[in-house]
């Protein structure tokens, strides 16, 4: 019997991984690992490669958020839907049959005869990862502790980071834009052999001793936090992934760099994300979260400021600054939310957080879109600040209204004690 979709968040704890050995779970895990380096690889592909499939079938800059929207239509829908398949089939035929999801969608991408087609292309994509993402999370969660999410997470990271080197090295020798994606289809074709040649320490590894339990308890939540939280993840997940996708046209089209020196800096935005996470996995439960996250903010403001501003041309250099800033951010809201809003809110809460997350990850991309149509793509850098300085503000008004519940039970919780995820991106990735 395979285990049920998670119906809890994770525990606080040291990341340990006892009681998960002998049914290959770390096979397993590196299964799982690969997966989410492809998961990530779309993310740096796209934005690179969008000037490319402008060109070729005649957009306007707005079309990129028709691409994110129907991505996230089907990420949305597919991810509800995961936990029911899991219960059904198991994790491992459901993880083999949301890569093969996703490669499908790949696929039609590289015979698209029309940009209709692409945009359905991104749809089935975004099915196939929604699940992924979903499922995997959801098997890190219950089988292995917080420091394996950490790295989990990371993989998403490090195929984001290879995504626009990848992409802007083949455009700019020359080749279509088709050929990131056609990598990208061998890319799901390892990960699916993986997972399949694994399905024993899918199906059969034991939960982590302290997802069962949960220790803390919190008083009734203040009426404002869920709203507030719900609007920072919206306004999170827009800017991260607004900055990740623009930020190549950004720096070809309005400040001049070359094709590669701006895919170099968009693949140091998504290193910056994932060195940040790395260190997170390592040494989350060693930091205190509400003063991570206001020191990460101030970092974000900073970095986007800078990017803005551009002194002396080098603004493009904020970038993996600003990746190292966002690093923790969505972790370590997700992780505290059983804190602030109670375990018995946390599920249905989560839900929320990630039904918010796509709501920024469309719109604000799509208002970057049409603003540049009409002003240029510069606005780009300037909507990106004035989104974090918001950002700053809804951060400032969720650690007030849940100061009273932070304070009672900080000591029960770790910024990594839980990880039930986006991506947004968020998307992470």
């Amino acid at each position: 019997m395979s285990e049920p979709a998670a119906t809890e968040t994770g525990r606080p704890g040291d990341g340990s991984n006892a009681n998960t050995g002998g049914v290959g779970v770390g096979a397993a895990l590196v299964a799982t690992v690969a997966a989410f380096v492809v998961l990530g690889l779309p993310e740096g592909i796209l934005g690179t490669a969008w000037p490319s499939v402008r060109t070729e079938f005649g957009q306007a800059n707005s079309g990129l958020a028709v691409l994110l929207a129907g991505f996230t239509v089907g990420y949305t829908v597919s991810s509800a839907a995961s936990g029911h398949l899991t219960e059904r089939l198991g994790t491992s035929r459901v993880m083999g049959l949301a890569i093969t999801t996703g490669a499908t969608g790949v696929v039609a991408l590289l015979v698209a005869p029309g940009f209709e087609w692409v945009v359905g292309a991104y749809v089935v994509l975004g099915a196939g990862n929604g699940t992924i993402d979903s499922v995997g999370n959801a098997w890190t969660a219950l089988t292995r502790g917080p420091r394996a999410m950490g790295l989990v997470h990371a993989a998403f990271g490090v195929g984001a980071t290879i995504g626009p080197l990848l992409s802007a090295g083949l455009i700019s020798a020359g080749a279509s834009w088709r050929w990131p994606f056609a990598v990208l289809v061998a890319g799901q074709t390892i990960a699916l052999v993986l997972v399949m040649s694994n399905r024993r320490g899918f199906d059969r590894a034991p939960r982590h001793p302290e997802v069962a339990a949960r220790a803390a308890t919190t008083t009734q939540p203040s009426p404002r936090l869920l709203p507030l939280m719900l609007t920072w993840f919206a306004v999170y997940v827009g800017v991260e992934v607004a900055i990740g996708q623009w930020s190549f046209t950004l720096l070809t089209e309005q400040r001049g760099l070359s094709d590669g020196v701006a895919g170099a800096l968009v693949a140091a935005y998504w290193g910056g994300l994932t060195v940040g996470r790395l260190g997170l996995g390592a040494i989350g439960h060693l930091l205190q979260a509400e003063r991570l996250m206001t020191a990460a903010t101030g970092l974000a403001l900073l970095a986007t400021g800078l990017l803005w501003l551009d002194p002396g041309g080098a603004g493009a250099a904020a970038l993996p600054l600003a990746g190292l800033a966002f690093a923790p951010m969505f972790p370590v809201m997700v992780n505290r939310t059983p804190v602030y809003l109670g375990p018995e809110r946390s599920n249905r809460a989560v839900g929320y957080q990630l039904a918010a997350s796509s709501l920024g990850f469309v719109t604000t991309p799509l208002l970057i879109g049409v603003l540049a149509d009409r002003h240029g793509v510069g606005v780009a850098s300037p909507v990106s600040f004035a989104a974090v300085v918001v950002l700053s503000g809804v951060w400032a008004a969720v650690f007030s209204a849940a100061q009273p519940s932070g304070r009672r039970h900080r000591r029960h919780q770790s910024p990594l004690g839980d990880r039930a995820t986006r991506r947004t991106s968020a998307p992470e990735g």
